[in-house]
């Protein structure tokens, strides 16, 4: 006799296992663009051996003023906005497949990256505002902080990609068999 299809709830719909990282990629590459066309390229945030006091200061006097307070007040929001949509997207996945009955370990490891990744995203936004509201007067403990929340950004971000692409095929596994 053949299985049926396990029943799935449809509080967290299969295709969003699809389209929610498909939004995370497409914001992530939308902030690219709009950073690049406020004309402030996003060297810090995207370090992965982080930066010191000097680093900052010759970035942001690279900037000027102009793209200094463009950076400050139309790139970081927008940062922040991508950062807490794939935060609530590593959210839903982990909910989405605990749902379906994964192990909540096994649902944190693949939403879970995205989830502390975006939160240490805000934080590390956070961190380069108040660089850039300290400037020209740079200190070493927040650039410090700056630079290790951005690692540890980067390093979870990678994680939830990773862990996204695991959760599609759990939840699709069932279906193919």
């Amino acid at each position: 006799m053949i299985d049926p299809v396990p029943f799935y709830t449809a509080s967290v719909p299969l295709a969003f296992f699809v389209w929610g990282p498909v939004l995370v990629m497409v914001l992530f590459w939308a902030v690219g663009i709009w950073s690049s066309r406020q004309g402030v390229p996003r060297m810090l945030e995207n370090d992965w051996n982080g930066f010191n006091v000097a680093d900052v200061e010759k970035l942001f006097a690279l900037y000027g003023e102009t793209h200094r307070a463009r950076y400050r007040n139309r790139v970081l929001p927008a940062d922040v906005a991508c950062a807490f949509t794939y935060a609530i997207v590593g959210a839903i996945l982990i909910a989405g497949l605990a749902m379906r009955g994964q192990p909540l370990w096994l649902a944190a490891l693949c939403g879970g990256g995205w989830l502390l990744g975006g939160l240490a995203d805000v934080a590390e936004n956070l961190a380069v505002a108040r660089l850039l509201d300290k400037y020209p007067k740079v200190e070493a403990g927040d650039v410090a902080f700056a630079s290790r929340v951005t690692q540890l950004k980067l390093v979870l971000f990678l994680a939830g990609t990773a862990g996204a692409i695991g959760a599609a095929y759990l939840v699709f596994k069932p279906l193919a068999a």
